[in-house]
């Protein structure tokens, strides 16, 4: 039987149009990342925007993703799959995502892992999260970021940490959640800040539970993005 438009899932209709988006727009990446590559040898007027289009089509792809994910986390068939990772190897796979637009806005990505350090987690999840920390970071920050991960009093704490002028006293006391609505003057809907935190609360481990939170100051100075896990 055919359906008619009264029986049709809409939000299912909508995700699997996110989907299709998100496969496009990653293909857009893909090219936009060549082309900054190719522009370090071959300068053009034209092309002093790339890196600005390169920015925003990772930041909708990231969107995306977080958009998918978030709709099957809240469905419960999200496929959960927490396992141990060596620390400096994942650290290593996050930089090599971001190390692109970092060098093409010549900023100065750092980052600390003591030797051996090892975690438990959802890999996909904490990568994607850890990733728009980043981004957001290299949209804000004036010169460098800083990322670090370590252990603190039994969790295993991820520091996204920048030199801009820091989050607005709004964002380090607002409430981080789908009803916060939206701000028209910068375009935020908090979709970032509200998926990190719905990753880090689904990873628990003996009656603790992951926690976010946004600080100003740090070691540089600006904004600090921190995920605590279990």
């Amino acid at each position: 039987m055919t359906q008619t438009p009264a029986d049709l899932d809409i939000t299912t209709f909508l995700v699997s149009s996110i989907h299709d988006m998100k496969n496009s727009v990653s293909v857009m990446t893909a090219l936009l990342e060549d082309a900054v590559s190719l522009q370090k040898e071959h300068a053009c007027p034209a092309c002093s925007q790339i890196g600005q289009v390169f920015y925003e089509a990772q930041r909708v792809n990231d969107n995306l993703i977080q958009l998918v994910t978030l709709y099957k986390i809240d469905q419960q068939f999200y496929p959960f799959d927490p396992q141990e990772h060596e620390m400096s190897a994942f650290l290593e796979e996050v930089l090599a995502r971001v190390t692109p637009l970092a060098e093409y806005r010549k900023i100065e990505v750092l980052h600390e892992c003591p030797d051996g350090l090892q975690g438990y987690f959802d890999r996909e999840l904490i990568f994607g999260t850890i990733v728009q920390a980043l981004h957001n970071g290299l949209r804000y920050t004036h010169s460098k970021i800083l990322l670090t991960v370590g252990e603190r009093d039994g969790f295993l704490e991820f520091r996204v940490e920048d030199d801009g002028s820091g989050y607005p006293e709004s964002m380090l006391t607002g409430d981080i959640s789908p009803n916060q609505g939206i701000r028209f003057a910068t375009g935020s809907t908090g979709l970032g800040l509200y998926f990190s935190q719905v990753v880090a609360r689904i990873h628990r481990n003996r009656g603790r539970v992951g926690t976010t939170r946004l600080e100003n100051g740090g070691r540089l100075g600006g904004g600090v993005f921190i995920m605590t896990l279990p």
